[in-house]
């Protein structure tokens, strides 16, 4: 596994990550976001967080934004600067905001 530089993880409900994959310079995986409340302040008013699920062999490109209760399938790609919302199929490639799938290949999952 390869986590490169200014890589940032927050795993207050868990981030599982697959051996053989590799995290772009300064992605986001974050599983949890803030709420707002108008009982309390901002920074008081707690967060909801959901876990992210990376498989083996995938590939996160630089800048990449990755939000809570996202799994990425098994040898997917995600293209730089992409802010992944939903999951990701094995073998897909999704890129863009939000990220989007641009191909698949079909693999063999062992």
């Amino acid at each position: 596994m390869v986590i490169s530089r200014g890589v940032h993880i927050v795993a207050m409900a868990g981030v599982s990550i697959g051996a053989g994959s590799m995290i772009g310079e300064y992605a986001s995986i974050r599983d949890a976001n803030h709420q707002r409340s108008e009982e309390h302040s901002f920074r008081e008013s707690g967060h909801t967080a959901k876990p992210i699920i990376i498989g083996k062999e995938v590939w996160i490109g630089r800048s990449v934004t990755v939000l809570g209760g996202v799994t990425i399938g098994d040898k997917a790609t995600v293209g730089a600067n992409a802010v992944v919302t939903r999951d990701v199929a094995p073998g897909e490639t999704v890129a863009g905001i939000p990220a989007v799938p641009i191909s698949r290949r079909e693999i063999t999952i062992s």
